[in-house]
């Protein structure tokens, strides 16, 4: 079967978006558990906790609705002559879905034994938004992730490390030490993404 399926990109970009569901059904959940308590929302153990259906909300835009991040990312971002690729949905299943599953886990060992570990994760998904809103100003067009990039990602994770700076459980210095990995792993991703393009 060709790696650039429709057959296969329509499988796939299924299982995302019933997985991505579930885990953002869970996570806002979850994230109302939190809010509704005023103890939990202003408890330095739970409020990093927020980062995770902010997180999933995004991939809902991404792939649910309105959707068409795949399609966006390959034509527009690579410049690609298919919708389909070089990040095909198949990829984008095993590179981000899966790893969603995975990402609370570690989110919660993260909080709970190296607090500034979760930095990295807020990293990660503030230089995602910021991509999503260089696209769209790049291109003039709406990008999908643009919305929860903006009313989300950047005042969520803004208001989330202050608080924690604010009561002196993380430092400037280990925001931005985690924020550089998390730049590291980006450019690793696209560099991936660029291979995968080379060798196609």
């Amino acid at each position: 079967m060709s790696i650039y399926s429709p057959t296969e990109h329509r499988k796939y970009l299924r299982f995302t978006q019933l997985l991505n569901g579930a885990m953002a059904a869970i996570a806002c959940a979850v994230g109302a558990w939190i809010l509704l308590s005023p103890d939990r929302a202003t408890d330095p153990q739970w409020l990093y906790l927020l980062i995770w259906p902010i997180a999933t909300l995004h991939t809902v835009e991404e792939y649910i609705f309105p959707g068409k991040f795949l399609n966006y990312f390959n034509k527009y971002a690579f410049d690609s002559p298919t919708e389909l690729g070089p990040l095909t949905a198949k990829r984008a299943f095993l590179t981000d879905t899966l790893t969603g599953i995975f990402n609370p886990v570690i989110l919660i060992l993260f909080g709970t034994f190296f607090l500034p570990g979760v930095w990295f994760f807020v990293g990660l998904l503030t230089i995602n938004g910021a991509f999503h809103l260089l696209e769209s100003i790049r291109r003039g067009n709406y990008f999908p992730g643009l919305v929860t990039a903006i009313l989300l990602y950047f005042p969520g994770f803004a208001y989330i490390t202050w608080f924690y700076l604010d009561q002196g459980l993380i430092s400037g210095t280990s925001i931005a030490l985690t924020f550089a990995l998390a730049g590291l792993a980006t450019a690793g991703f696209f560099r991936q993404v660029r291979g995968w393009q080379a060798a196609e």
